[in-house]
């Protein structure tokens, strides 16, 4: 199932400032430096949740419907799905929504088609699912761990810098922040 950003958060879960004053730093020399850490920052935190932060659009890619006709949606926490494709007639063809309902309380949330959906006229990535996902599109609509964790991680990666984001070591108290929000899988 691959899946493909395609709008991006038009802000950050942590603003310039809020970083700058976790930083104590008071000057502007190194503002760009600052904004590439929290970005940064942000996508690992969310990768390590497995939750979106901040409202961003990713669009999923199937080959075909599942047989059950429920289709488990990769990121959380889904908003909306405002969009439903299916390849025929030589192009894609929007799907009427009416035809699905979305569960957005399941962790993963599902996509259940509620009556035969019809199946693509081309066996790769004949079918497409935009959802939007995220807490919200404000930064005080993401949970303040998480928010915290985003200036932790990009306090971390300035004070080593030298090393580059991702050569340093995520500190436990980090990966715990952001194991809180993971959905936990019951095994049988």
């Amino acid at each position: 199932m691959p899946v493909r950003m395609i709008l991006a958060p038009l802000i950050e879960p942590v603003s310039l400032a809020e970083l700058k004053d976790h930083l104590r730093i008071d000057h502007a020399e190194e503002d760009a430096v600052l904004i590439t850490l929290t970005v940064v920052a942000r996508a690992a935190i969310e990768r390590l949740a497995r939750k979106a932060m901040i409202t961003q659009t990713f669009r999923l890619f199937l080959d075909a419907w599942p047989e059950s006709g429920v289709v488990s949606l990769p990121h959380a926490p889904v908003q909306s799905v405002p969009a439903v494709r299916v390849f025929a007639g030589g192009s894609m063809q929007t799907l009427d929504l009416a035809g699905f309902q979305l569960d957005a309380v399941s962790d993963p949330a599902r996509l259940v088609a509620l009556g035969t959906a019809p199946q693509p006229e081309r066996p790769i990535a004949g079918i497409e699912v935009d959802m939007v996902v995220g807490f919200g599109s404000a930064a005080a609509d993401v949970p303040a761990p998480l928010r915290q964790a985003v200036k932790l991680l990009a306090a971390r990666w300035y004070e080593n810098r030298g090393d580059g984001p991702g050569s340093v070591d995520i500190p436990d108290e980090i990966l715990a922040i952001a194991a809180d929000y993971r959905t936990r899988r019951l095994v049988a």
